[in-house]
């Protein structure tokens, strides 16, 4: 019930602003042919506060990102024995101010400061994301319609999002809107805000690797788009669940549609 009211909070009041924000980016994205490994559809999000706070000197950003399918009531993201756990697909819209250059290292930025924002909202209440150790290593080209970028390996060592605070009114309220975007993304899902978050928890915000690509795309008019997907690195069972993904991940980024606005 929830989730319809905030369905049509979303139609009729957040996403007329989300429009407008695209448009100041001059771009969107649309995840198309999403792989069966995760909910066919998205959530769109304004990242332009978060990216700000952390540091970044960016003028405007969006996130469209997806999570790993529903085994029963459930996102597989939550399950420690899925290869989804703590994966992620999805892109970052962003609009530099004038003159900035990034270097490709730092453009995983954009993505330490979503995961350390994802975890507060998740209830750890100390996040940790860092690059440190990690060797970012170039893996091809990427062409999307007329948009031509590069794929890089690279990672990063975290926490996950499953931990004590998953049972808190706020993040209750927060997957609520969360499922209520991405019903609107594909009406066919029917999502509810309680699938979007762990059911309980055995080891609370563990470290853990996450381990993925990064595609981007240097536009014009200052923007970038910037693709991930990852998987996780399980040293327990000495297993990579990237290696699994990846082809799946890096085909599902060429299906991305980069639209000029």
């Amino acid at each position: 019930m929830l989730e319809k009211i905030l369905e049509i909070f979303a139609k009729y009041i957040y996403l007329p602003q989300f429009r407008k924000l695209e448009r100041e980016i001059g771009y969107k994205l649309v995840l198309r042919n999403i792989p069966k490994l995760y909910i066919n559809g998205w959530v769109s999000c304004d990242m332009t506060e978060t990216w700000q706070k952390f540091g970044l000197n960016v003028k405007k950003g969006a996130d469209y990102f997806t999570i790993g399918k529903l085994i029963g009531d459930e996102s597989s993201r939550f399950e420690s024995d899925t290869i989804e756990y703590q994966s992620w697909f999805g892109g970052y819209t962003v609009k530099l101010s004038p003159g900035e250059v990034w270097s490709p290292k730092d453009h995983f930025n954009l993505a330490v400061a979503d995961q350390n924002s994802w975890l507060q909202w998740y209830g750890d209440p100390k996040p940790f994301t860092t690059t440190e150790g990690w060797k970012l290593t170039e893996a091809g080209k990427i062409n999307i319609g007329p948009y031509s970028g590069r794929i890089y390996d690279f990672g990063c060592t975290t926490l996950s999002d499953v931990g004590k605070g998953y049972k808190t009114i706020k993040l209750r309220a927060a997957c609520a809107w969360m499922a209520a975007l991405f019903n609107i993304s594909n009406p066919k899902l029917k999502l509810r805000g309680k699938e979007l978050r762990p059911k309980t928890y055995r080891k609370s915000y563990e470290k853990l690797q996450l381990h993925g690509y990064i595609a981007i795309f240097d536009l014009p008019g200052d923007a970038k788009v910037v693709l991930y997907g990852n998987g996780f690195i399980d040293r327990e069972k000495h297993k990579d669940t990237f290696e699994v993904l990846k082809g799946n991940l890096a085909k599902a980024m060429r299906f991305c549609d980069i639209i000029k606005l």
